[in-house]
């Protein structure tokens, strides 16, 4: 039986149920109350356990967290990389129709920084001059940075996961890597801008534009938030020092405000991430004309952007590898793809966090802004 069996939480189900009535008849073999008593708190636990574990498979089934047994208890895989559509170097390089961020200044007295002197910066509520949405934004600072020096650095725009919020993207491992590349002069110090994509917080977006009244978070996304950054950080304006990075939800996220508006973005890096969006249940703001805008399948093979994209998925990852396979197989020139594809592994973060060294790499080698 796998873990992912459905058959598997009916029996749980009926195991539950079972030690339930055992604990309410009150049922013993034994005459002494003070084992009576033991084997009521014996029934209680082992009740609390079962439903523990129901509530545990039942979420592993509907999110994939893990695909087997196998997974669940030696999670390792091997790892394949595979090139697909053009050259990276001709896609960072090539020129781009739009504004992009030509058009954004720095002003010469920055505003001031909420947390003097701390590396990491919290903006409890941001409000987009285009858009509309707001929402919380997180911002990392490099060692070093002084808002009085006319040193401009490059930006990566973190994206998480949903539901969820920026400081989650913080406990994983993308700061730390940065930070340990840029020590070993691997990779240039690189200001992180991390924004609340689920604006609002109990709404699934998909990170696009809605109908007249409903959240236009690919505008936050795309316009907003650099135009805000570059208000109030000095931030280099060229596309080939802008990238997202993002998993789950949020890989998707950057892959769609990157293959969408490669003046401003010449990369990204998506983790367990997808190419089509996946509505929450209640709502869905496209219309049949907008449909396709949002198709990266579709875009990849017949309107390929002049973009750099750095893949992983894992074969075992339902909900999002049968998007990426097909947006992998139907890439084509001028998008350049790495991927990397796992055997093994399921929908959670110990799956892609080991290769997060491995995509900061790739990114300082090949966007310019980011070299060392």
């Amino acid at each position: 039986m796998q873990l992912t069996d459905p058959s598997l939480v009916v029996l749980i189900a009926l195991l539950a149920l079972a030690t339930f009535v055992l604990l309410v008849a009150g049922w013993s073999r034994w005459r002494n109350r003070v084992m009576q008593a033991a084997t009521r708190a014996v029934y209680g636990i082992s009740l609390s356990l079962l439903v523990v574990l129901l509530a545990g498979v039942v979420l592993n089934n509907q999110y994939i967290f893990y695909t087997g047994w196998g997974d669940l208890f030696a999670p390792s895989s091997t790892a394949v990389q595979q090139n697909r559509g053009g050259q990276a170097a001709a896609a960072v390089t090539a020129r781009v129709k739009g504004p992009g961020l030509q058009q954004l200044r720095t002003p010469a007295t920055l505003p001031p920084l909420p947390q003097p002197g701390s590396r990491m910066q919290n903006y409890t509520e941001v409000v987009g001059a285009r858009s509309k949405s707001h929402g919380q934004v997180l911002v990392y600072l490099p060692v070093g940075y002084d808002p009085r020096s006319s040193h401009a650095y490059p930006v990566i725009v973190g994206l998480h996961g949903y539901p969820s919020a920026p400081k989650a993207f913080v406990r994983l491992n993308f700061l730390s890597t940065i930070d340990a590349l840029t020590a070993q002069h691997t990779m240039a110090p690189t200001i992180v801008v991390i924004p609340r994509i689920d604006t609002p917080a109990t709404l699934d977006t998909e990170c696009v534009n809605g109908r007249p009244g409903q959240p236009q978070t690919e505008t936050w996304l795309s316009s907003d938030i650099p135009a805000w950054a570059a208000a109030h950080f000095r931030v280099q304006t060229q596309r080939t020092s802008w990238a997202a990075t993002g998993y789950s939800y949020g890989a998707w996220c950057a892959a769609v405000v990157t293959m969408r508006h490669p003046d401003v973005f010449g990369a990204a890096i998506t983790m367990t991430g997808y190419f089509r969006p996946r509505f929450s249940r209640g709502y869905d703001p496209l219309t049949r004309a907008t449909r396709g805008h949002y198709d990266l399948v579709a875009l990849a093979h017949h309107q390929p952007p002049p973009v750099a994209l750095w893949v992983l998925a894992s074969r075992e990852d339902h909900g999002s590898f049968p998007t990426t396979e097909a947006f992998l197989r139907g890439a084509r020139a001028p998008l350049a793809v790495t991927a990397t594809l796992l055997d093994h592994g399921g929908h959670r973060n110990s799956t892609f966090t080991p290769y997060m060294p491995r995509a900061m790499k790739w990114l300082a080698n090949t966007l310019p802004g980011f070299r060392a």
